[in-house]
């Protein structure tokens, strides 16, 4: 036996390092028999919340409101292509803004702001390109008050739309987005913007591109600017 060695008994005795261990607590021992694991959380929960109670105002609108009296003389196939389009936007902006990708945990804002950037212009070139009006029975407004006047209408119910959905959205981001919250609040507008224009799609009686892309698609762009802006305050808030 060296000198170390028995020193180094020598001192573990005194400081009781050869000791056994203490027993565990009786509570801790409670403790880890109760423990169980924790849910993970979904991928597609924070989507689907925000999509049902998103959803609540533009259903009611459908069905309490009337519907345009042109509706009936629109061609099915114009009608089905842009309901398509529209609720393709709503759907696919949505999901870029809530749903991480596969193994993520986070959603990626530079993915949905580019969604979003992208519905934004479909939908521009396709109400400029391909709006269509049932000959003689739509309303055009005459002049430039009565154009800005009906599409400060419309746009105004695209954003309370909108609203609703960046209200709940901050409810479903506030631990998800800890960056790129103004590029999530972006696609969230965008998104609602979307769902406002589909239900005007079946509501609004006023005909003409220039009204559809200044009321419609513009209320969806000024949703998602107003997105972009006030997300990151309402989270910084919670």
């Amino acid at each position: 036996m060296t000198a170390k060695d028995f020193d180094d008994r020598l001192l573990g005795r005194a400081t009781g390092v050869d000791a056994p261990a203490p027993p565990p607590a009786p509570d801790l021992m409670k403790a880890i028999a109760g423990m169980k694991p924790v849910k993970t959380r979904g991928r597609f929960g924070a989507f689907l919340t925000v999509a049902l109670l998103g959803l609540v105002a533009p259903v009611a609108s459908l069905l309490l409101r009337p519907l345009r009296r042109d509706l009936d003389a629109l061609p099915m196939t114009w009608l089905v292509v842009a309901s398509l389009a529209w609720g393709l936007a709503f759907v696919l902006t949505l999901a870029a803004a809530l749903v991480p990708r596969r193994g993520d945990v986070l959603p990626a804002a530079g993915r949905a702001s580019r969604v979003g950037t992208a519905a934004l212009v479909v939908l521009a070139l396709f109400t400029l390109f391909a709006t269509v009006d049932a000959p003689g029975i739509p309303d055009h407004p005459v002049g430039t008050s009565a154009l800005l006047s009906s599409c400060v209408h419309c746009a105004g119910y695209v954003a309370k739309v909108a609203a609703v959905f960046l209200i709940v959205g901050v409810l479903a981001l506030r631990r998800l987005a800890p960056v790129g919250r103004s590029k999530l609040g972006m696609a969230l507008g965008a998104a609602g913007g979307a769902m406002g224009g589909l239900v005007l799609v079946f509501l609004c009686p006023i005909g003409g591109a220039a009204h559809m892309l200044l009321g419609h698609v513009g209320g969806m762009a000024l949703a998602a600017v107003a997105g972009a802006l006030l997300l990151p305050s309402l989270l910084r808030r919670r």
